[in-house]
């Protein structure tokens, strides 16, 4: 059965009714958050979920209400020995800007993960094929590289 949870729906600031931007999807041992704005982990939390549960990270942009979590989230994954490896995916120059994050937040305790760059065609979706489901991803235009799941 697909849960899905909604962690915060608001734009660049959040309100006190609304959290920057943040799902959950649920399937099965899959916990897979799309995007990981400011104060993700407090969310989670009041939504009775661990953090050290999700699997994937898919991150949308780089705009910071869609990773300024990021950095604490890995952390607090790394912190709680039952976090397994955390995939990411992400535009193109994700690599790099994870890189830039583990540098500025320098954690002992940050959670081990691998890191995909996902490059669409502008025509034509692509689809990440999962045990027992997918993901379509297209190109979005936003003003920076920018990915739809």
């Amino acid at each position: 059965m697909i849960e899905i949870t909604i962690l915060g729906t608001a734009c660049m600031q959040p309100t006190k009714d609304r959290n920057h931007i943040g799902i959950l999807l649920s399937y099965g041992k899959e916990k897979i958050l799309f995007d990981c704005g400011e104060n993700i982990q407090r969310q989670l939390r009041v939504a009775g979920l661990k953090p050290a549960k999700i699997t994937k990270l898919f991150i949308s942009h780089w705009h910071g209400d869609h990773v300024l979590g990021i950095p604490g989230l890995m952390s607090s994954m790394g912190a709680d020995n039952s976090s397994s490896k955390l995939i990411i995916y992400g535009p193109k120059g994700t690599k790099k800007r994870i890189e830039y994050l583990r540098q500025a937040f320098q954690s002992k305790h940050m959670v081990e993960y691998e890191l995909i760059e996902i490059i669409p065609t502008e025509k034509k979706a692509k689809s990440l094929e999962f045990n027992g489901f997918s993901v379509e991803v297209r190109n979005l235009a936003h003003g920076t590289d920018c990915l739809g799941y």
